[in-house]
């Protein structure tokens, strides 16, 4: 075998065409960590927005869009007072009255959710982080990626700020983090406030947290059976989202696909640079062959060249990718963060060395199965 170095010096005698060729592979292996990190980032956003003890009293339209779901205010009073099954924490029950709508400042538009107290206690992933919750009239509480959502500025979300929605002015007095869902891109207020600026006298939904997932059947029994009094249907909030998922999975899927459309452009990039690389060394490797090295040698160092160009473009991908972690990106429904987790981010680095193993391969087979007085030759 031809000792590893050989390979090294090799690849620092041709220093421009070694470095193009890392620079094709880095963007490679970055351009699938970050079309992977989006498909997996805009998936796990409505996977993890739902809880499975989580049940959403909706309009008996059978409305899953919490926008244009509509149950009048007595109605959704009554149900919330007779609903079964609902966690109880330090005396209050785990439900909330809630008026989901789309907010404007501007052409910029946002999500925005009327809730009373109860509403923290339903959706547990939420945390301030900073501030409190709306307590006094026209006060709302703002996700980490509100201000993403609608194209503003972060400090024009920032606690104390003030910000014209509905051409009522509102004061940020906190903002919360809900990492991995919807809620993150939302504005959330009193819900008599929110009613009051959209001139609503309904509301969207009844948000529970009941006591056992197990007892969910139950509890959709009882709406059912209350249906005409109420005008009501009980909704999994699992299953609210999984019709919000299937609505993403094709922009997942498309990520993908481009991911798999990247990687086969860069094994013929790769391809290319080695083909350069065998014809320019004709010779070379023919004096090798000459000297005693076998085919198989030859075509091994040659592998070793491919392969040490594809871990250090690879790992150079992988940490440029990185730097995209923190970047928020926008959708109709909310606003996520690119999920760079290990296995996406091994994604690139795993394609990067498969676009070097399989672009190094074929000019390897060409080369030992060159006759030696060609090789010798130089011919091509």
């Amino acid at each position: 075998m031809l000792p590893f170095s050989y390979a090294l010096r090799n690849l620092w005698r041709r220093r421009t065409r070694t470095l193009l060729t890392l620079g094709g592979i880095a963007l490679i292996s970055t351009l699938v960590v970050l079309m992977g990190g989006f498909a997996q980032g805009l998936a796990g956003t409505a996977r993890s927005s739902a809880s499975p003890d989580v049940v959403v009293l909706t309009g008996s339209a059978g409305e899953h869009d919490m926008i244009r779901s509509v149950i009048a205010r007595g109605n959704a009073e009554a149900a919330a007072a007779g609903l079964p099954h609902v966690v109880e924490v330090a005396g209050q029950r785990a439900i909330s009255l809630e008026l989901h709508t789309a907010t404007r400042k501007g052409a910029k538009i946002g999500m925005m959710r009327g809730v009373t107290p109860g509403a923290y206690l339903v959706h547990q992933n939420i945390t301030v982080v900073e501030g409190r919750e709306p307590r006094g009239p026209f006060e709302v509480i703002v996700g980490r990626l509100a201000a993403s959502r609608m194209d503003l500025d972060d400090s024009e979300l920032a606690v104390g700020a003030i910000v014209e929605l509905e051409n009522q002015p509102w004061t940020v007095v906190g903002r919360f983090a809900a990492p991995g869902t919807v809620l993150e891109a939302e504005i959330w207020g009193r819900l008599e406030d929110v009613s009051l600026a959209n001139g609503r006298t309904d509301v969207s939904c009844v948000a529970a947290r009941i006591d056992d997932p197990d007892n969910m059947k139950r509890v959709s029994l009882w709406a059912t059976r209350n249906a005409l009094a109420y005008e009501v249907a009980a909704v999994p909030e699992t299953t609210l989202f999984e019709t919000l998922q299937r609505a993403l999975d094709p922009i997942a899927g498309l990520a993908w696909i481009m991911a798999a459309l990247v990687l086969v452009g860069g094994v013929f990039a790769c391809a290319n640079t080695m083909f350069a690389a065998v014809l320019a060394r004709t010779r070379e490797m023919g004096a090798l062959r000459a000297i005693g090295y076998g085919p198989f040698a030859i075509g091994a160092s040659l592998l070793q060249e491919a392969l040490l160009l594809g871990l250090v473009g690879g790992l150079i991908g992988f940490w440029v990718a990185g730097l995209f972690g923190e970047v928020p990106l926008k959708f109709p429904m909310g606003a996520f963060y690119l999920d760079l987790s290990p296995n996406v981010r091994l994604a690139g680095l795993g394609s990067a060395l498969l676009a070097g193993l399989i672009g190094g391969l074929v000019p390897a087979l060409r080369a030992v199965r060159m006759p030696l007085p060609d090789a010798l030759g130089g011919k091509l």
